[in-house]
């Protein structure tokens, strides 16, 4: 990275927010810009001074973070935002997808998982932590889940690509592992994404578990 990626840290636990900073701290990639407690603030100050990526406390006052997210990406559609979450909120996992979270982390995450999973959603690669959250997104979906009719169309190129993109691949990974160039690879993703219906990536790697596309790595 040519410049630090600026971060504004949301969570209402000053422990939460002290070990967030101290995990960064070390790290030059990365500059922390706003420290906020709710989701209503992180709203105003986000907005007046924007940052590249927000991590993101789910159960906060004044503002819950799916609500911040909602508004954050209404206001800002480029800012990148992690949702960091407890084992017990699930459905607000589901429901911080909907509002255009970029991924999810649980809190236990180690301080070097957290500087990937930055890394990653900044590169572009939808991220989801294994374990419980991976879990539900896809169990929870089991007794919906059916068929897809002709797979949506999608060609073996494209089926390929996808697998890649549920293993939080980004398109310069995928480019470099099926040997084509990156832009080639954004049209891929692209036209996978119209077939899916869906208009993340994220909410293309979800669609394709609930569909049966592809198999948890």
């Amino acid at each position: 990275m040519d410049q630090p990626v600026t971060v504004a840290i949301v969570d209402d636990d000053a422990l939460v927010r002290a070990a967030l900073v101290a995990y960064l701290g070390s790290t030059p990639d990365f500059t922390i810009v706003h420290e906020i407690s709710n989701g209503a603030d992180a709203v105003v100050t986000i907005t007046a001074e924007p940052v590249d990526i927000v991590i993101m406390d789910v159960r906060m006052p004044k503002l819950d973070g799916i609500q911040a997210t909602a508004a954050l990406r209404l206001a800002l559609p480029e800012v990148k935002i992690l949702i960091i979450t407890s084992f017990d909120e699930d459905d607000a996992v589901r429901d911080a997808l909907q509002a255009g979270a970029n991924g999810f982390l649980l809190k236990d995450t180690s301080p070097a998982g957290l500087v990937d999973a930055l890394r990653a959603v900044m590169q572009g690669s939808s991220v989801v932590s294994p374990g419980p959250i991976t879990s539900l997104l896809l169990d929870s979906r089991a007794a919906r889940r059916r068929p897809a009719p002709q797979s949506l169309g999608l060609s073996p190129r494209e089926r390929e690509i996808l697998q890649l993109l549920c293993s939080a691949h980004s398109n310069l990974e995928i480019a470099e592992v099926l040997e084509l160039s990156e832009s080639t690879v954004k049209t891929h993703v692209s036209t996978i994404m119209a077939k899916m219906g869906v208009s993340s990536r994220l909410k293309a790697v979800v669609r394709a578990y609930e569909l049966g596309l592809v198999s948890p790595a």
